[in-house]
């Protein structure tokens, strides 16, 4: 049997420390709350020196992402198939979204810093931040819309990943809106950019409703 070379085996050792030091820090997440965890804590629990962990998370925020990136890899493992046998790129990027929408409520009070932990990675793209960010749904958003493009459904003058990474702007700009707006229903808001992604935000000729002006 071959012996694997030395990168890979390192790489394999690298990422169960990341998943073993992420999974210690949602357990204490869901003991004691987000905001309450410290990354001391998190290294006392996972039993490693904060220098360590430090070393492979700069910041609580960026432990809680890979944690949520491995979520997000497993689940689309898992809703592959169902949604590969969809017949159209909306009903299958809805039915991914779907998904998305309920993870998302059942997680609610880690969206908040995950969010913060997007945005402000956006200006560290060397960071280790930012390597946590490869694991984001906008993977599986970039292979729909490929698929999309095949198919003739979507326009095919724009590169995928530049489309997958508009689609992702406007999730993101969902799921802030329904975190920050009393009673939205975030599969409806998640059913708005799908139709605004496919269709544009053209008049339709639906009349717009208009403020009567007081007298």
């Amino acid at each position: 049997m071959p012996i694997p070379p030395a990168d890979d085996r390192r790489a394999r050792k690298r990422a169960r420390v990341l998943d073993l030091l992420a999974e210690t820090a949602v357990q204490l997440f869901e003991s004691h709350g987000y905001d309450a965890v410290t990354m001391e804590q998190i290294a006392a629990e996972a039993d490693v020196s904060k220098g360590t962990l430090y070393n492979h998370f700069p910041t609580k925020e960026s432990v809680l992402a890979h944690w949520i990136h491995a979520q997000l890899e497993a689940d689309m493992a898992r809703l592959k198939p169902k949604i590969e046998r969809e017949a159209s790129f909306v009903s299958a990027i809805s039915s991914l979204l779907n998904a998305s929408a309920a993870w998302c409520e059942k997680h609610r009070d880690y969206l908040s810093p995950y969010l913060r932990f997007r945005f402000l990675s956006f200006e560290t793209p060397q960071s280790e931040e930012r390597d946590a960010v490869s694991g984001d749904i906008v993977g599986g958003f970039a292979l729909l819309i490929a698929r999309g493009q095949h198919t003739g459904e979507l326009r095919g003058d724009v590169d995928v990943a530049h489309l997958a990474l508009l689609f992702h702007h406007l999730y993101l700009g969902a799921l802030m809106r329904w975190l920050t707006t009393p009673r939205l229903n975030l599969r409806k808001e998640f059913a708005l950019i799908v139709k605004l992604f496919v269709e544009g935000a053209a008049h339709t000729g639906v009349a717009v409703p208009t403020r009567r002006k007081k007298t």
